[in-house]
This record gives structure tokens, C-alpha cells and sequence, in this order.
């Protein structure tokens, strides 16, 4: 009886090594794909840039829009393959990015330009109501472009009828308010999350909460008037202290949770 016990005891020890072992295996073999695809982006970023670089120097001024909604995604994308460098490890702690002082009504702005000269004709431009002037905040550029680019992005693909982007500021925090004229979310935002980390689609809001609240800022789901939507709030001013102190670069952890998001 004992023999038989020691035996299965065994056999489970080298089952569960031999799971490990598939499972180390498979995922070194996924990190080598990762590194494919990050040489093949840098190289088609690369040349991405001379190209823009180009068109920059001789565009038309009735281009210069298109040129700019181009550089946007550009940026964009740059940033992105930094972080699948960092997800990897192979991004130098030396090159993680500092809070800088920035203008969000100028992120906005660009924001929604870039989706305005990306939109198909047929559809409505997005709305830009900016009231206050300037808005202060100290933190990261493009993490900030991320979060109103998804947010923005999930407005057009699935809500209804015209978008606007409402900006207030009050001194001491600055609220961004993205907005259509669909029934909004059915669900509280804790609850909008991917299926898994496999699936194509869901992450938007995920990207745009680790944005928001890496700068000591909220997301929140509001109704009005005007329509329904998301209230991005941050904190005003240019204290350092409003951004969490990481400087790490990454995206946020893929979440478990079975509920679906936007």
C-alpha cells in the first residue's frame, strides 16, 4: 500500500515538472516571436519616420493636418514598441521616461485632430468645447494620449450618433468629458474588463484607468444633456507629487476577471 502511495506520489511530482517544463518551453518560444515582431516594428517605425520626416519638409499647409494626424500615430506606436521592449526586459532602467510638465488641453487637442482628419467623410467630426485655458499637469505625454485615445476610440466605435470632448478646469483639477449620444455604459467600469489576456479586443479602458490613475486622477461613467459617456478627472498644477512614482515603463497587468469591457 505504501509502495503504491510513494509510486503516485512520484508520478505526480514528474507530472507536474513535466507541465512546468511545456510551460517554460512554450513560453520562451512565445518571448522569441515577441522579439521577431519587435525587430520588424522598430524596422517598419524606422522607416515610417524618414518617410514622414520627408512629407514634413514639403507638405502642402492645406496637408498639414493629415501630416500631423500621421505623426500622432506615430508617437504612438514608438511608445507602444517601448513597452513590448520593457514587457520583454530588455528596455535599460535608464531610459524609463520622467514626469514632465504638460498641457492637456494641448494633448486633447491633438487628440482629437488626429481622429478628426482620420474619420471617414460620412461620419461626424468630433466636437471640441474647451473652456479655462490651459491645463497644467505634471505627468507622462503619451500615457495621457493613450488613455483619451482609447477613450475617444471607444466612443466612435461603439456609441452613437455624434461625439464631443468637454474640457473644464477649476484650479485645482482639470475634467475631461467623453461623451455620445448612446445609452453609455451598462456596467460599472470595475466591472469592464477583458475576458483574458488572450482576447483581441477590451483593453481600451484597462489602458485608459492605469493612464488615469497613474496620475492620481479618476474614470468615471457620467449622463447628461449633452450625452453619456466618461469623466476623465486629474488633479491640476504642476506638484510632482500628483503622479504615482514608478517611471517604470509597461503596460498594466492583463486582468482575470470574466467580465467584458468595451
Amino acid at each position: 500500500m505504501l509502495d503504491a502511495l510513494g509510486l503516485l506520489a512520484a508520478g505526480a511530482v514528474v507530472g507536474a515538472a513535466a507541465v512546468e517544463g511545456f510551460r517554460a518551453r512554450s513560453l520562451v518560444g512565445r518571448l522569441r516571436q515577441v522579439a521577431l515582431c519587435c525587430h520588424e516594428l522598430r524596422g517598419a517605425l524606422t522607416a515610417i519616420d524618414l518617410a514622414l520626416t520627408s512629407v514634413e519638409r514639403t507638405a502642402a499647409p492645406s496637408d498639414r493636418r493629415r501630416v500631423e494626424a500621421l505623426r500622432h500615430g506615430y508617437d504612438r506606436a514608438v511608445w507602444v514598441a517601448g513597452d513590448l521592449e520593457a514587457a520583454r526586459g530588455v528596455l535599460p532602467a535608464r531610459l524609463a521616461p520622467r514626469p514632465e510638465l504638460v498641457d492637456l488641453h494641448e494633448i486633447v487637442r491633438r487628440v482629437v485632430d488626429a481622429w478628426n482628419t482620420s474619420l471617414p467623410m460620412r461620419e461626424p467630426s468630433i466636437a471640441l468645447d474647451w473652456r479655462g485655458g490651459s491645463a497644467l499637469v505634471h505627468g507622462y505625454p503619451m500615457r495621457l494620449t493613450q488613455a483619451l485615445d482609447n477613450l475617444v476610440a471607444n466612443a466612435v466605435e461603439h456609441g452613437r450618433g455624434p461625439v464631443s470632448v468637454l474640457g473644464r478646469t477649476d484650479g485645482t483639477s482639470v475634467s475631461i468629458c467623453i461623451l455620445d449620444r448612446g445609452a453609455g455604459l451598462m456596467r460599472p467600469l470595475d466591472e469592464l474588463r477583458p475576458r483574458s489576456w488572450q482576447a483581441r479586443r477590451g483593453h481600451g479602458l484597462v489602458i485608459a484607468r492605469h493612464a488615469v490613475e497613474l496620475h492620481g486622477g479618476t474614470l468615471r461613467t457620467v449622463r447628461g444633456p449633452t450625452g453619456s459617456g466618461i469623466e476623465v478627472r486629474l488633479p491640476g498644477g504642476a506638484a510632482p507629487t500628483a503622479v504615482r512614482a514608478s517611471g517604470k515603463r509597461g503596460m498594466p497587468r492583463p486582468s482575470g476577471s470574466s467580465a467584458a469591457a468595451q
